[in-house]
């Protein structure tokens, strides 16, 4: 039996600074993708941890011609970082952490409180900066909690594999696909993307991105007769989309909790998302359109069929055909993510359950499950006993401006991961 109290009291100890000091050093690297151009920096800074703590290292480059199907203007090589150490046990599990983070501009209405490159913590214990919520702070908790377990010389229950994966945020062909394809994934995975708030994630939707083009004539606007306008077009078009939106929207899974309300003020479970989220035509205000381009975002809850999807939207754009005079209309569909689905019954997710159970002091039976309308790469791990458990919290603003977590947090999922790691349970 490992003494909970002496790890507890050994990661409480760790300190603001030491936990600032990897924090400032995983953010500083800026690996916004795309181009995500940094991998390199990133996996040269955090490989002397893993390599101090005894793990055998591995470099996974990504072939060309999978980044190539990406289709965003990507930069440099895509460096997947697998960090393992074999305890001589039977299982493996398998920490997952992306190294990629969005943008993080500063020219809205809204500003970055500190620079979002520059872990910044303040009185409060809040650390801000790109990535401390998704998900390099969770990374950094990884990293200290494995040197808290080599300190007291504790034995995981687990042989132990690290993957630090490239392009999470962008979809299509992630490391963690390719990883996968390659036999570097294992048995058990621990995602630590998420929220440190006790609930157990069972499903994320799938996203496909539809590019709709209305090709039309140019000419002058004095002379609109001579021409046709692509924008004017792409209105039937725009029109059978949004007739098409509602009755995607009132879907609900029929397992799955989601976290919308209902109009009765009731929680609904998982359900669909449409959005026409991106338009663009024209140049100059004398000149007819020839070109219109539209952006549809589609989140697929896991009850839906891909392949589904895609018809019903390509049969609403063809339908609007007939009422527009557009000479062409070109479709294009971009697959980013498939819908994950998980077993809240599974050995992974059971004894997380006792873990956050144990460290915050809730009981089990309190722990609830549910369904998020957001896209996740475990999609594509649908062979492996996943679980989704991270260091943010509901205002940590993942994405947005000012992300920040909570020292308070950072400190509870250490002793998390330690726990899952080497506790009886």
């Amino acid at each position: 039996m490992i003494d909970l109290e002496k790890i507890y009291e050994e990661v409480d100890n760790i300190g603001r600074d030491r936990v600032m000091d990897i924090m400032k050093k995983v953010i500083g690297v800026d690996t916004t993708v795309p181009p995500g151009n940094t991998y390199r920096e990133y996996v040269d800074l955090i490989s002397p941890y893993f390599r101090d703590l005894g793990y055998e290292l591995e470099e996974v480059f990504m072939p060309e011609e999978l980044v190539k199907q990406i289709g965003y203007p990507l930069e440099g090589p895509r460096i997947n970082l697998v960090a393992t150490k074999d305890y001589g046990q039977s299982n493996y599990i398998c920490f997952y952490g992306h190294m990629d983070v969005v943008p993080a501009p500063n020219d809205g209405q809204k500003k970055w409180r500190f620079p979002p490159f520059e872990a910044t913590m303040i009185k409060s214990g809040k650390i801000y900066g790109r990535g401390t919520s998704d998900m390099k702070g969770a990374m950094a908790c990884l990293i200290l909690a494995l040197q808290v377990i080599e300190k007291l010389k504790l034995t995981p229950k687990y042989n132990i594999r690290v993957m630090n994966c490239t392009d999470e945020e962008i979809g299509t062909y992630p490391g963690v696909r390719y990883l996968e394809e390659q036999g570097y994934v294992k048995d058990m995975v621990f995602c630590m993307e998420g929220v440190i708030v006790p609930i157990i994630p069972v499903g994320a939707a799938g996203a496909l991105n539809v590019i709709v083009e209305t090709i039309g004539r140019s000419c002058h606007s004095g002379m609109n007769f001579m021409g046709v306008n692509a924008l004017e077009e792409m209105v039937p078009i725009l029109v059978e989309l949004m007739e098409l939106k509602p009755l995607v929207e009132k879907r609900e899974s029929k397992d799955i909790p989601g976290v919308k309300p209902s109009e009765t003020g009731e929680r609904m479970n998982m359900n669909p998302m449409f959005n026409l989220d991106i338009i663009h035509s024209g140049e100059k205000a004398n000149i007819v359109p020839d070109i219109c381009t539209l952006t549809v975002n589609r989140r697929y809850i896991p009850d839906e069929k891909y392949e589904d999807v895609k018809q019903e939207i390509q049969d609403a754009i063809d339908r609007a055909k007939a009422k527009s005079k557009a000479l062409d209309v070109k479709v294009t569909f971009i697959h980013d993510y498939p819908a994950f689905k998980n077993n809240p019954n599974s050995p992974a997710n059971l004894r997380i359950k006792k873990v956050m159970s144990l460290v915050q002091g809730v009981p089990e039976n309190g722990i609830a499950v549910v369904g998020s309308s957001g896209s996740t790469d475990m999609g594509f791990l649908t062979n492996y006993d996943v679980l989704i458990h991270g260091n943010s919290s509901v205002i940590s603003n993942a994405h947005g401006v000012n992300e920040t977590i909570k020292f308070k947090d950072v400190i509870t999922y250490i002793k998390e991961i330690i726990v899952f790691l080497c506790a009886d349970l």
